[in-house]
């Protein structure tokens, strides 16, 4: 299993300016991050992992929101299936609720709804419970070539 020692070594190769935080206490996911660090929904981008035979795509969504997934497979031309649980770490080498923006053992497309984009600072996975991941939201679509578009819609 990967770990956030591998996203900070990614990032720092692509000399990109970055955080590791430890949180106060393990998260089950990144839905109850912005009750726990303090931070609005759209600041915390909480990863959908898809995949089909080419790859890997990380949907970084609001941490409120639910990705429409029918919306990310036509953007990306693609036909996409969420990844169950279970097949994560075996593609991704992380476990589903933590999986990065970077540094996947598969090829990875990231696409950023543009409300996350958006935030001076973004707060994402980091491939562990325990560790947030802290970095500029123009920094990392810009080092990961990243699609940006609208493809939330508000949970309920």
């Amino acid at each position: 299993m990967r770990s956030s020692i591998d996203v900070h070594n990614h990032l720092l190769a692509d000399d990109v300016v970055h955080e590791l935080s430890q949180l106060p206490g393990p998260l089950r996911d990144l839905s109850s991050a912005p009750g726990v660090l303090g931070l609005p929904p759209r600041a915390v981008g909480r990863p959908t992992l898809l995949a089909d035979e080419d790859g890997c795509v990380v949907v970084l969504a609001p941490a409120d929101a639910e990705v429409d997934t029918s919306s990310v497979a036509e953007l990306l031309g693609r036909e996409l299936d969420l990844v169950p649980p279970d097949r994560a770490p075996g593609l991704t080498g992380y476990l589903l609720p933590f999986v990065p923006p970077v540094a996947l053992e598969c090829p990875a497309t990231l696409v950023v709804d543009e409300r996350v984009a958006g935030q001076d600072v973004v707060y994402a996975a980091a491939g562990e419970p325990g560790v947030i991941l802290k970095v500029r939201g123009a920094d990392l679509v810009k080092a990961t070539s990243a699609v940006v578009a609208r493809i939330t819609r508000q949970a309920n």
